[in-house]
Parts: structure tokens; C-alpha cells; sequence
């Protein structure tokens, strides 16, 4: 791999890992943004990011299970092949939506407890906000 975009690869892994992605697993996404072909297999991942099938294999895994990449079988292969799933992106960006609203429940039920409390309304106002415009700015990005 060009010395430039293993850089860009270990940036992005980073910026993964901050997000509560683990290292491995931010490392195999950086690389199968960016891979040419765009759809390899464990082994050429492995190769590519300099580690052993067996320490990549469960980091494959974790990102299939969370729906951003798939695994599948080319007619007369033996090896699986990884590729981003299409829409991937805007799933995780819809669940976080999901979340906020939840955020902002959780935030409501803390003041029918307690009364008027300002650090849980900034809570609730600020989710509620974020629950709002979110789909909208999802909506506008369907446009183009």
C-alpha cells in the first residue's frame, strides 16, 4: 500500500476508535473505503494493513454484524470477499437518530421525577432539537 494512504488508514482508524470502534476493526473500514479492488479478501486486507488473518478475522466479523460490510463468495472461490454494504453509512446515521429520541425520553422521564432542573432540560431541549432536524438534514441529503 502506498505510504501516503496507509497514513490516511491509520488516521481514519483512529478517528474510528475515538468513535467506539475498535482498532482493528477501524483499520479493516479505513481499508475497505479506499481498496482497489473494492471487494478483497481477508487475506489481501491482512496483507494490506500488515497483520495476520487470524488477529483481522474477528474485526471482519464485528463489522459485518454491524450491517457495514458484507461477506460473500464469488461462483468458484474459496475465499470470502468483504465489501462496503451500499447504504450503509445512512443506517448508522438513522439508528443514531433513533437514539436521540431516546435521549430525550430518558431526559423527560428524569424531570417528571425531579421537578424542573436545568441541566436535564438543556438535556431534553438539546436532544429534541437534534431528533427534529436530524431526518431533515437526512432528507436533503436524499435530494442531493
Amino acid at each position: 500500500m502506498d505510504p501516503h494512504l496507509a497514513r490516511w488508514v491509520e488516521e481514519a482508524a483512529r478517528l474510528f476508535e475515538a468513535g467506539g470502534v475498535p482498532r482493528m476493526a477501524g483499520r479493516a473500514l479505513a481499508f475497505l473505503l479506499v481498496a482497489d479492488p473494492p471487494e478483497p479478501t481477508a487475506k489481501e486486507v491482512a496483507q494490506a494493513l500488515g497483520v495476520s488473518k487470524g488477529a483481522l478475522s474477528p474485526a471482519l466479523g464485528y463489522l459485518v454484524r454491524l450491517h457495514l460490510l458484507e461477506r460473500f463468495r464469488r461462483p468458484g472461490e474459496r475465499a470470502d470477499r468483504y465489501t462496503m454494504r451500499p447504504g450503509a453509512w445512512r443506517r448508522i446515521l438513522e439508528e443514531q437518530a433513533r437514539m436521540l429520541g431516546r435521549f430525550r425520553e430518558l431526559a423527560e422521564r428524569g424531570l417528571a421525577l425531579v421537578g424542573e432542573n436545568p441541566r436535564l432540560r438543556e438535556v431534553r431541549d438539546l436532544y429534541a432539537f437534534l431528533e427534529r432536524e436530524f431526518p431533515l438534514l437526512l432528507a436533503k441529503l436524499e435530494e442531493g
